[in-house]
């Protein structure tokens, strides 16, 4: 009998074994995007608890892109992380191929001082966007991209501090999605009243934001994939993405129709594959 017993209660505990999944944590206290993708991260997990049990999402410090990216490499701290996509991150970690922003990370408007909005209402080329410095993430592949057209950029290693250097008048614009500029100026408009979110102006390029794993760990890559699927299939990613307080201002896309759009090459567009989750720009033209 106590046998019995200790097999039940061993089965029961198996039953109900919850797993830790550990990502990264905010990169600065007031950080727009990091609720966007940790929510996706635990609707993925939820509904894929019927095939691969329950986990709990954990999260660590975040010790600056690279770092973070080399250390999930290395299986140490992360689990999973998001980011950009490149050809060395695909060759050192697991992409989770579904599209976090559905193919639109690369449709960019940008943050400008609020004096400067006539001086870009007028520019119609990547010629014309010669004339200006963007600032740009140290180790963001939007700033490869920037360069590879010939757009001068000054690399920043944070996202607060871009900001600042826009108001100081030491770069012109910082592009950002459309579907994370609006929230994120948002929170520091306080601190930058003369500043704006401007989308009349969009550049547009391939890229896309991922969920990366350890390259060696096939069944967490598997599990995202599937619970992100059933999260498209059900329609809940998109009133995801049109609730969402990060990405809820880009919609309707239609807003975008008549807006100058001025298309970069990016070096690395082979990687870009969005296929049926991809959401469509306004004319119904596909990245």
């Amino acid at each position: 009998m106590k046998a019995l017993i200790a097999l039940l209660l061993l089965v029961c505990l198996q039953c109900f074994a919850v797993s830790t999944v550990t990502t990264t944590g905010k990169q600065k206290p007031d950080d727009a995007s990091h609720d966007y993708f940790t929510g996706l991260l635990r609707l993925a997990l939820i509904n894929t608890a019927d095939q691969y049990g329950y986990a709990v999402l954990h999260t660590v410090p975040y010790p600056g892109q690279e770092r973070m990216l080399k250390l999930l490499s290395l299986g140490a701290f992360y689990d999973v992380v998001w980011a950009g996509n490149s050809h060395v991150r695909e060759s050192d970690l697991h992409k989770v191929a579904f599209p976090l922003f559905r193919g639109g990370l690369g449709w960019r408007g940008m943050i400008i001082r609020q004096n400067d909005k006539s001086k870009f209402s007028s520019i119609t080329s990547v010629n014309d966007l010669k004339q200006l410095i963007a600032c740009q993430g140290l180790h963001w592949p939007d700033a490869d991209i920037l360069e590879h057209s010939g757009l001068p950029v000054a690399r920043v290693g944070h996202f607060d501090a871009m900001v600042q250097m826009i108001a100081l008048k030491r770069c012109d614009y910082l592009p950002l999605s459309i579907f994370e500029g609006q929230a994120e100026l948002k929170l520091l408009q306080k601190s930058f009243p003369d500043l704006m979110f401007y989308q009349d102006l969009i550049i547009q390029y391939p890229l896309s934001m991922h969920f990366f794993v350890k390259a060696s760990n096939q069944s967490l890559a598997q599990r995202l994939t599937l619970g992100l699927e059933r999260l498209f299939d059900s329609g809940e990613y998109e009133e995801y993405m049109k609730q969402h307080p990060l990405t809820r201002h880009a919609f309707p896309l239609v807003k975008f129709k008549n807006a100058t759009l001025i298309k970069l090459e990016n070096p690395e567009s082979n990687l870009f594959d969005f296929n049926k989750y991809a959401l469509k720009w306004p004319g119904d033209n596909e990245l």
